[in-house]
């Protein structure tokens, strides 16, 4: 495998399950083999994204029972969401911190990596979505993917809220190295999202960058044909693709580039290797 990605955000309603979506759907479309791991039990998670949201309820099999298992391997629950699989989320999942707790498990935080381990060799990235709010879903998401890609909002509110991500970041993996004196944890990318033409919006970027944050050259546009392609239970690409919808207006067809950059920083590694190329075309 060649990167693990966690996309996450302290702030909500940020578009941080969208950006995972048609990112996994870039990575996909580029030829990688993607998994792409939901653990946000909540509605309007990226598994009711794609199509799946009947996987969330009911008596079965679901992420949480592996997390909670000995013998942990989630692969018998993978599915095929087109240009990505997908291990869908579970209600059940809302719970599993209570659960644990209850149970007395032991290295709680390292579940997840132990239950994608067995399906490392099959995919070239796992990109993981989980909730905003810092629990032992979020743990299990930054040890089992150790880069994070942070979704913005380009508005001093979201600023401020780079440097608290940090400061978590930070402090967690002082905490992990307790167990693993190599662990690492940083941030890959920092993405302006729903970005508009405000003057806010530029000043912001100017001072992420002045501040030396890894934030992308480019931002991506708050339209409505995402909430289009997320009613059709659709990524985007798929979404503009497909003869049952439209086509994209000259004017959206900017986010597949963005998404598709987004995609190239995650296979490079860095925003700057990524921004040598296409990516600096995007920016502009």
């Amino acid at each position: 495998m060649k990167r693990a990605v966690t996309l996450w955000s302290e702030s909500g309603g940020v578009g941080k399950t969208t950006l995972a979506t048609n990112t996994a759907a870039a990575l996909g479309r580029r030829g990688a083999d993607v998994l792409v791991v939901d653990l946000d039990p909540q509605l309007g998670s990226l598994t009711d994204h794609v199509g799946y949201g009947e996987l969330k309820t009911g008596d079965r099999d679901h992420l949480g029972d592996v997390l909670l298992a000995e013998d942990r391997d989630a692969s018998h629950l993978v599915v095929d969401a087109g240009a990505f699989d997908l291990i869908p989320s579970h209600e059940g999942l809302a719970n599993i911190e209570s659960e644990m707790a209850a149970r007395g498990t032991n290295l709680r935080e390292f579940r997840l990596r132990s239950a994608l381990t067995p399906l490392a060799g099959e995919y070239d990235y796992f990109l993981i979505d989980p909730p905003a709010t810092l629990n032992v879903l979020v743990d299990n998401a930054l040890v089992a993917a150790r880069d994070v890609v942070i979704p913005i909002e380009l508005t001093r509110k979201g600023s401020v809220s780079i440097d608290g991500l940090e400061d978590t970041l930070d402090s967690m993996q002082r905490g992990f190295q307790t167990f693993d004196e190599d662990f690492r944890l940083g941030i890959l990318a920092v993405v302006p999202n729903e970005v508009g033409d405000s003057n806010i919006y530029r000043e912001v970027r100017e001072q992420l960058e002045t501040d030396g944050k890894p934030v992308t050259p480019f931002g991506i546009r708050k339209r409505d044909v995402l909430k289009q392609a997320w009613q059709a239970q659709m990524d985007l690409f798929t979404f503009a693709d497909s003869p049952e919808t439209r086509d994209l207006r000259d004017y959206e067809k900017d986010l597949l580039d963005q998404f598709e950059a987004v995609a190239r920083i995650i296979e490079e590694g860095s925003v700057d290797a990524a921004t040598l190329s296409e990516v600096e075309e995007v920016a502009r």
